[in-house]
């Protein structure tokens, strides 16, 4: 839980949208290889991962039969043959490639406890990789990897994050964790930067301002109710296409952002009922402060036909709220 007074959690979320932040947040990490790991990850995801050459990483989901998100992830072609599948629920990814996979010639393996992460994050986060990296990475595309060293140390540095400002992720082997955290403080505060206190920032309230959203607000939804249709390649097959394109033609329901007039939302739970009008018409996902947009905002799944502007309440004490576009600022 956020609060508009909390001068800790401003402070890291003003470094992220005006300076420069750090943080470590390791998701699981699948490393996918094979002769047939295209094949195979081209079933399982909805975009054309056939288009992403080496050194490049995708954004995607995959589906279940019914169409609806299972996980969003991001892959990494590291290397002909090798894909890096960063997500959440890792441990999960494993059964469900057995499962589809076939007679495919590929093998898939969790290396989460083999790599850490640290996330360089904000408009001036370029000036702290510069000052950190053996070599600049100023030609370094959006969603593309290179290999680096800090100090000497071999990393990757993909140019990606959770918090929709320019930022950069670090990669490297675990047992370098501390010596690559040490170094990387130091880039970001003499960039004018800060290590991040607040897990709730970085995971929850920054994210979601750009509308970024975590594996659980996708519950029940199909790419085309959550704003991801541009995601997905239509001209080739997936688990779960026959249905998710039933939803897209016609849709259940829509994720929507909810702006909340009451100062605290910490009455509602996780999955509240949302109320248009007394009727109920879908639920809360979460709910957080924004220190951007200065407000406590929220993601819901409603009914389709609920629009824009409508006046709702969520949760049993009636908190009052209107249905916006889910990217707030």
């Amino acid at each position: 839980m956020l609060f508009r007074e909390d001068k800790v959690a401003r402070a890291d979320a003003q470094a992220i949208r005006q300076g420069v932040g750090l943080y470590r947040w390791t998701h699981d990490l699948v490393e996918v290889t094979g002769e047939d790991a295209l094949e195979v990850l081209q079933k399982i995801y909805i975009s054309d991962l056939s288009k992403v050459a080496v050194g490049r990483s995708k954004y995607t989901a995959s589906l279940d039969e019914a169409g609806e998100i299972i996980d969003d992830v991001i892959v990494m072609h590291m290397e002909e043959g090798c894909y890096w599948v960063s997500d959440l629920y890792g441990p999960r990814l494993l059964p469900w490639i057995e499962k589809h996979k076939g007679q495919a010639r590929v093998q898939a393996k969790l290396i989460t406890y083999d790599w850490d992460m640290y996330a360089v994050q904000g408009p001036d986060s370029l000036k702290a990789m510069n000052a950190l990296l053996d070599a600049p990475v100023d030609e370094l595309k959006r969603f593309a990897i290179c290999q680096r060293k800090i100090g000497d140390i071999p990393v990757y540095i993909h140019r990606s994050g959770f918090t929709g400002e320019n930022g950069y992720e670090i990669y490297a082997a675990f047992d370098k964790s501390q010596a690559i955290h040490d170094a990387a403080l130091q880039a970001v505060e003499q960039a004018g930067g800060r290590e991040l206190q607040t897990l709730e920032v970085y995971v929850r309230s920054v994210p979601m301002e750009k509308g970024f959203a975590l594996k659980q607000d996708f519950k029940h939804l199909s790419p085309y109710e959550c704003a991801m249709g541009w995601a997905v390649a239509e001209n080739k097959d997936f688990i779960g296409k026959a249905a998710a394109l039933e939803r897209k033609a016609h849709p259940k329901y829509r994720m929507v952002g909810l702006e909340f007039s009451r100062e605290s939302t910490e009455d509602i739970s996780i999955w509240e009922r949302v109320y248009w009008y007394g009727v109920e018409v879908g639920r809360c996902a979460q709910t957080i402060y924004g220190y951007t947009v200065d407000k406590n905002i929220g993601f819901a799944t409603l009914r389709a036909d609920v629009p824009d502007g409508a006046e709702v309440t969520v949760g049993c004490n009636d908190s009052p709220a209107v249905v916006v576009n889910k990217v707030f600022c």
